[in-house]
């Protein structure tokens, strides 16, 4: 009887800081993976933090039903001072933007793993973070910092 009452303890304590602390990321289904980017980083940089691994997915479904589904899974983010307002890129297209957070921080910039839904997909390349082609694919771009054991 202790054996078991030591081994569900075990496995309670080992769970709980997984389950308890973060809403899970699944991908939306249907979603290709389209890149995996994970920058190298300096030894002193990996000790500061850890660089952020970027993945990004693509599907032909519409900007709203990728952001309805994603409502379930994490807390929506509103950039401050957006009001709902979208860009307009240089095709006349507007850009949609939606961000959901799936640890407990209060931000972007404090969280460790969050997406960013986009509409049309901005692909970034070249020098300075420009953008070199727009894809009218939706696309789930999930910025992940978590460390793992």
């Amino acid at each position: 009887m202790r054996k078991r009452i030591s081994v569900l303890a075990f496995a309670i304590l080992f769970c709980l800081p997984s389950l308890g602390f973060s809403a899970s990321f699944k991908v939306y289904p249907g979603a290709r993976l389209e890149d995996i980017y994970e920058p190298k980083q300096s030894e002193f940089e990996a000790k500061i933090s850890k660089a952020p691994k970027v993945i990004t997915f693509t599907t032909n479904d519409p900007f709203e039903s990728v952001v309805a589904f994603y409502r379930g899974a994490g807390r929506e983010y509103r950039i401050p001072g957006s009001s709902g307002k979208h860009t307009k890129l240089s095709s006349g297209q507007e850009l949609k933007e939606a961000y959901f957070i799936f640890d407990n921080a209060t931000d972007l910039s404090t969280s460790k793993h969050w997406i960013k839904i986009q509409w049309p997909y901005r692909m970034q390349g070249g020098f300075q973070g420009r953008y070199e082609k727009v894809r009218e694919v939706t696309a789930i771009i999930e910025e992940d910092k978590r460390t793992y054991p």
